[in-house]
């Protein structure tokens, strides 16, 4: 049976220690009595630590937002795995549409950050995503597909094993950078379900069906609380990726 996972992605919505511990410490209480599912949060990474040590006897799990190639090294503004590790992260986002489309992060650099974060047992969560401009060009197969080759191709079962899916179609992401003309909303439950059946039946012909069926698939891209229980009713969901809407507590 695959794990069910929840990430909330703080982005750098909230920039204070103190901030990011109340809040995680009150998603913290929110969840103790949920078994059933994988719950993280990305604070930015100043936070980190102090949330990591007010949360350490709790359920709640968390993940670094991005993190680099190396583990040291001069290397001016990025974060390595060995901080993600001190600060008790078991998950990192890659290839996020807000990194590949803003900052220019290719395949190639995120697969070597995949390497790195498997390398020292941190989860990675790769993120997926086509634009609008593919989408209307009917390329979404096509786009999902190269992500998933550029990042994933010639990974062990084990490692594969490791990773968590996100399915973030860059046009329901609510950031006017991305999206300076696009009207913003999520996905429908059948567009979901297509991209997330795409990204399995890749897996499934590189690894085989046991690694496919194994791998969570989850949702982000204006997921929230109006939506959430539609989108994560669909089979080929296995949770979701949350922005700002996971600091409404």
């Amino acid at each position: 049976m695959r794990r069910y996972v929840i990430g909330g992605n703080w982005k750098m919505q909230v920039v204070t220690v103190d901030e990011s511990v109340r809040i995680a410490q009150e998603i913290a209480r929110g969840i103790s009595s949920i078994s059933t599912v994988e719950v993280f949060i990305s604070p930015s990474f100043n936070s980190l630590y102090p949330v990591s040590q007010s949360i350490k006897e709790t359920r709640l799990q968390l993940a670094g937002q991005n993190m680099y190639t190396h583990d040291k090294g001069a290397f001016t503004g990025q974060i390595s795995a060995l901080s993600l590790l001190d600060a008790n992260c078991r998950y990192v986002l890659l290839g996020h549409s807000e990194p590949r489309r803003i900052f220019g992060e290719e395949d190639k650099l995120i697969r070597s950050k995949l390497l790195k974060a498997l390398e020292h047992n941190i989860s990675p969560v790769l993120c997926i995503g086509e634009t609008a401009r593919e989408k209307e060009l009917d390329q979404t197969t096509e786009i999902l597909n190269q992500q998933l080759s550029g990042s994933l191709k010639g990974l062990t079962s084990g490692q594969m094993r490791q990773i968590v899916i996100a399915y973030e179609p860059v046009w329901a992401i609510n950031n006017k950078y991305l999206n300076p003309d696009t009207e913003i909303r999520p996905a429908t439950p059948v567009e979901a379900k297509e991209a997330h059946g795409i990204t399995r039946d890749w897996i499934r012909n590189e690894f085989g069906a046991p690694i496919a069926e194994d791998i969570p698939i989850i949702y982000g891209g204006s997921m929230n609380a109006n939506n959430a229980k539609e989108l994560l009713s669909i089979d080929d969901i296995d949770g979701g990726l949350i922005g700002g809407a996971s600091l409404s507590v």
